[in-house]
């Protein structure tokens, strides 16, 4: 049979009703008329004759807490596998799942275990299934802020409380539907994508804990016009504009607060999160600093990222002068770019490149500009992108340092042409930043403009 690919299945549309189309051997996508896409496996156990289904717990797609196809197709292999073995897979999971629910639900209800409770649990206890792993440090507080009320600043000022503050006290057992719509409809007056985020966490939970709610919105279970739909998460990639490149890169090089700016350019050479550089002390993550730079091989090694792997930087020329510069008479316990709040000498640099970019957009700007330079395999390995959901780039494409480092390395020859065509037309201005009050360095104003090594 013809396989469908990932960009067919996308392609499908929804009809007045429901309808089945298969996409492997015993694999077939079901495509609902608000536009779901759930996966049914239909295998038949050994010793029987009945074809029996189970859909697949996600729905088909890419964003959080849904399946791609080539994890549906590894699914549904495992599954009819097991099946031509014996083992009927799903009813056995189906009935631990029921037993494990079961349980939860009954303890829940015997101890009134609060909502703020149940997730506090969960951020703690809760593993990933590739890994094991547990969360990380910022996402199990991102998670336990909702159940928190908002701080006082000195100033008197209130912050909003956390988003499933209202249902923060209510033991799960008498959590209702109407509470989790009420709680989503009036987070939509704050913003949609929290609210949608706040429902994820919220459904997490429920489900962790094995909680059962009658027509519960956030269940596939229940009829679609009863159910509260969470768009997929969406990034807002905001990189400094392809015309501004030169610009703003000559307005770094120029600024004479010098480990802020340094710090800013780092993170565009590299394609680095800030927190991967500077670190967060509030969570424990720790800051590159100098005695992680190998400046004879230009490698940096970053410990357990945001996807729990660990990330080797391949520095370009560029930045490996930066990267030097920086180490020059310093310790090696202390960080590479000792800084705490660089926005000052980002704001200066914005108003004489004439951009509006954010510190995080440093990170937009280099996946964009590589984008369009290097192939998606060496896309996806600089900017520290996990591979387990793609069979090809996490099984059969191999890229070796050579190949990623000349990756970074036309990234930083793309940003220096752009500062090349720029000097050839404008001049850094001479004003000053007001000082950066946490930058414990400073440096005069560079006589090159253009500083690419």
């Amino acid at each position: 049979m013809t396989l469908l690919t990932s960009r067919a299945v996308d392609a499908l549309k929804p009809k007045d009703q429901p309808y089945k189309i298969a996409i492997d051997r015993g694999l077939q996508l079901r495509v609902a008329p608000d536009g779901v896409k759930t996966l049914l496996v239909r295998y038949t156990v050994q010793g029987t004759s009945a074809v029996r289904q189970y859909r697949l717990p996600q729905d088909y797609g890419n964003g959080t807490g849904q399946i791609k196809l080539a994890d549906a197709r590894a699914e549904a292999q495992r599954i009819r596998a097991l099946a031509r073995a014996g083992v009927d897979w799903p009813a056995e999971e189906e009935a631990r799942l029921q037993a494990e629910a079961q349980a939860r639900e009954t303890q829940a209800a015997t101890d009134g275990q609060t909502l703020a409770e149940a997730l506090r649990e969960y951020a703690e206890e809760k593993r990933r299934a590739k890994d094991g792993l547990p969360l990380k440090a910022r996402t199990k507080s991102e998670y336990t802020k909702m159940v928190e009320p908002g701080k006082i600043a000195k100033n008197g000022r209130k912050f909003a409380d956390g988003e499933l503050m209202t249902l923060a006290d209510k033991p799960l057992s008498t959590i209702t539907a109407t509470d989790i719509k009420d709680t989503y409809t009036k987070l939509l007056g704050r913003s949609k994508r929290r609210a949608d985020y706040a429902m994820q966490v919220l459904r997490a939970v429920l489900r962790w804990q094995g909680i059962k709610i009658d027509d519960n919105p956030l269940s596939q279970e229940t009829a679609g016009r009863n159910r509260i739909v969470l768009a997929p998460p969406r990034g807002d990639p905001k990189p400094i504009p392809a015309e501004k490149l030169g610009a703003w890169w000559l307005a770094a090089c120029a600024s004479p607060r010098r480990v802020a700016a340094n710090y800013y350019r780092f993170q565009l050479l590299t394609g680095c999160r800030g927190v991967e550089i500077l670190g967060e002390k509030k969570y424990d993550y720790e800051p590159i600093r100098v005695r992680d730079v190998n400046l004879e091989t230009g490698r940096i090694l970053l410990i357990d990222t945001k996807n729990r792997s660990n990330h080797l930087l391949l520095l370009s020329r560029e930045a490996l002068a930066i990267a030097k510069e920086a180490c020059e008479r310093r310790k090696p316990e202390e960080p590479l770019f000792p800084i705490t709040d660089a926005r000052k000498t980002l704001a200066w640099i914005n108003k004489q490149a004439g951009t509006t970019v954010q510190g995080h957009d440093m990170r937009a700007t280099f996946t964009t500009i590589a984008e369009e330079l290097v192939s998606g395999g060496v896309l996806k390995r600089m900017i520290n992108h996990a591979t387990n959901g793609d069979v090809t780039l996490g099984h059969y494409v191999g890229k070796g340092e050579a190949q990623l480092r000349a990756g970074w390395q036309t990234v930083a020859d793309f940003i220096g042409n752009a500062a090349a065509e720029e000097t050839a037309r404008c001049t850094i201005p001479d004003a000053m930043p007001v000082s950066d009050s946490d930058e414990h360095d400073m440096a005069a104003v560079p006589d090159a403009a253009v500083e690419m090594a």
